[in-house]
């Protein structure tokens, strides 16, 4: 019960950075892309700039804040989903224009980092 109400949170909190993003002016691409070697939770244009979103929530700062649960680990895996995603578009890793962004939400508090 309590990994579905995780779940359940964690979606909702991907569901309120997308809406976030686009009200910024980001264009909405995809959402949840998983391969083996890792997730991408919301993928965005802002203007010709790829932009990939890790959404982390925390609802109190008790055991660390959102931001710190994006670790080395976490990056890495992102990284290799990421070079899966441009490869499976025909986008060159090195010659594309992309950032990563941490979307962290600390209860009520929310923190948009760009280019982590």
């Amino acid at each position: 019960m309590k990994q579905w109400y995780a779940s359940k949170r964690g979606a909702c909190a991907e569901q309120y950075a997308k809406q976030y993003l686009i009200d910024k002016g980001l264009y909405f691409v995809a959402e949840n892309y998983r391969v083996k070697v890792g997730e991408i939770d919301l993928i965005f244009k802002d203007h010709e700039q790829w932009v990939f979103v890790e959404v982390k929530y925390r609802e109190n700062n008790t055991h660390g804040s959102a931001a710190e649960m994006f670790t080395t680990g976490k990056r890495r895996k992102l990284t290799r989903a990421i070079m899966c995603y441009l490869q499976s578009h025909d986008l060159n890793f090195h010659h594309t224009h992309m950032r990563i962004d941490l979307f962290a939400i600390d209860g009520d508090e929310v923190n948009w980092i760009k280019n982590v």
